[in-house]
């Protein structure tokens, strides 16, 4: 199968995630997206968060669940990181191919996530405009070492390009953020 995986606290869960999923899906003819939450960002402060399980709740009570999963792997990695848990999921699920979705706002802070290049060893990437530019990306310190892996014009056949593979959805703009909603 090929999986898209949305990682978020999903805090809360809104239509910009919904939307990713559905426009990732149709690019890369997704099967399934798993939306992989975590009990906190390392780069936030707690006292942010919704509950738990509230914040489960409401996500099951807006994905189509047949095609969007809701995946929590923090105990079993006992992590937060992403590196962990995708590590994780690639020993766990090894017959599937996994594309990471994440907005231009994360990409540009990647560099600073833990082990970030073993990321980009990992895991296609899949970069969706939020209030970014083609050169804002190109120009972070991720696009800049990376970019002669960025892959223009993809589609079902992103999955076949070697590793590291990163793709920049510019036509993509949607500007909702939990942020914004919890004010």
């Amino acid at each position: 199968m090929k999986i898209g995986i949305l990682g978020s606290s999903f805090n809360p869960p809104h239509e910009g995630h919904l939307k990713i999923s559905k426009v990732a899906k149709d690019i890369f003819a997704l099967d399934q997206i798993w939306w992989l939450i975590t009990k906190k960002n390392p780069f936030k402060d707690k006292d942010i968060y919704l509950d738990f399980i509230e914040r489960e709740n409401k996500i099951k009570s807006i994905i189509d669940q047949e095609v969007i999963k809701l995946k929590y792997f923090e105990d079993e990695t006992e992590s937060n990181y992403l590196i962990d848990n995708l590590l994780y999921i690639k020993n766990n699920f090894k017959n599937n191919h996994y594309i990471f979705l994440m907005g231009s706002d994360s990409f540009m802070e990647i560099d600073k996530w833990k082990d970030y290049k073993n990321i980009f060893k990992q895991i296609h990437i899949a970069v969706f405009n939020r209030d970014s530019n083609s050169n804002q990306i190109n120009n972070c310190n991720a696009g800049i070492e990376y970019s002669n892996f960025k892959i223009e014009n993809p589609g079902e056949s992103f999955f076949d390009n070697e590793l590291p593979g990163w793709t920049f959805i510019s036509d993509f703009n949607i500007n909702i953020s939990s942020s914004d909603i919890r004010k």
